[in-house]
């Protein structure tokens, strides 16, 4: 076995990941750190892999939107931006309730590939490259709801500020902003067990069935490591053609357990917004509603 070959990033890998990588003689290996590269890398191979996982994702998506709707029913919303959308699998939840809805992501990929979910399930809709702080700019429109699952990943104070004020540019008056939080009882130092208590329901090693289209296969294998702020993810993925093996490893934070909702609250009404209320989701994790 020789000596793998990686990239500037490669001496920030796990021995755990490392392991993997000797155990399938690879040698060469290119190592995705930052947010964006590693979305990136992630939506390329699933969505090549999608007919092996895609049908228990819908089920999975239509779960956990199903406690939104009666809020945005309650709220009287007609038209949404799904931002941060993905491959666009909420959008289209969102489509098929007949909500007027639009997506949007700073993956490049993701946005390539959502219109075409779009479209297999019968809807046009319009998805654009945008990270939340760029709304104001990349926004041909206003909404009367923005709807995200990934404001609460978001890395550094400052971003979450930035992002509050594009998300807020680009409501109607009246418009809401809808995210997840911790529960508003839980302070900064209960933020800790939230993370012990979601690294031990996780499964921390995790192969999932290999892909093989056009003489191109791939394996894709899941790790975690535990971090002060959450849990990160590596996606490994084994790439063979031709009888050559690489891989490609993309590290992200799923989740993020690091704002409390009183840091929310502050950079939301920072932005300009009025009022911050919340409706319980399930236990210790709340849906915050920012009203302009």
């Amino acid at each position: 076995m020789g000596e793998m070959s990686e990239s500037k990033e490669g001496s920030f890998l796990s021995e755990k990941v490392r392991n993997i990588i000797s155990s399938y003689g690879i040698r060469e290996v290119h190592v995705y750190r930052s947010e964006k590269e590693s979305w990136d890398i992630i939506w390329r191979w699933l969505w090549f892999t999608r007919k092996i996982w895609m049908a228990q994702y819908w089920k999975e998506t239509e779960k956990a939107l199903q406690p939104l709707f009666p809020i945005l029913h309650s709220l009287n919303v007609n038209s949404i931006l799904d931002s941060s959308c993905g491959l666009g699998f909420k959008t289209i939840m969102f489509a098929k309730r007949n909500y007027e809805v639009e997506g949007s992501d700073q993956s490049a990929v993701a946005i390539r590939y959502a219109p075409i979910l779009a479209e297999e399930q019968d809807f046009k809709i319009k998805f654009f490259r945008s990270r939340f702080d760029e709304l104001g700019r990349k926004c041909m429109r206003k909404y009367d709801c923005v709807y995200s699952d990934y404001f609460d990943e978001l890395e550094t104070y400052d971003n979450l500020k930035a992002s509050a004020k594009g998300v807020y540019s680009v409501l109607n008056e009246g418009g809401k902003f809808i995210f997840c939080s911790p529960s508003p009882k839980l302070k900064k130092a209960a933020l800790k067990e939230l993370i012990e208590k979601e690294w031990r329901r996780r499964k921390k090693f995790i192969i999932k069935q290999p892909f093989e289209m056009n003489r191109l296969r791939v394996t894709h294998i899941e790790t975690l490591d535990k971090t002060s702020e959450g849990i990160l993810e590596n996606h490994i993925f084994i790439i063979e053609k031709k009888g050559v093996i690489r891989a490609e490893i993309a590290s992200i934070m799923n989740p993020r357990i690091k704002w409390t909702f009183k840091d929310y609250v502050n950079v939301l009404e920072k932005a300009g917004f009025s009022k911050v209320e919340f409706i319980e989701r399930e236990k210790n994790e709340v849906f915050i509603i920012a009203m302009k």
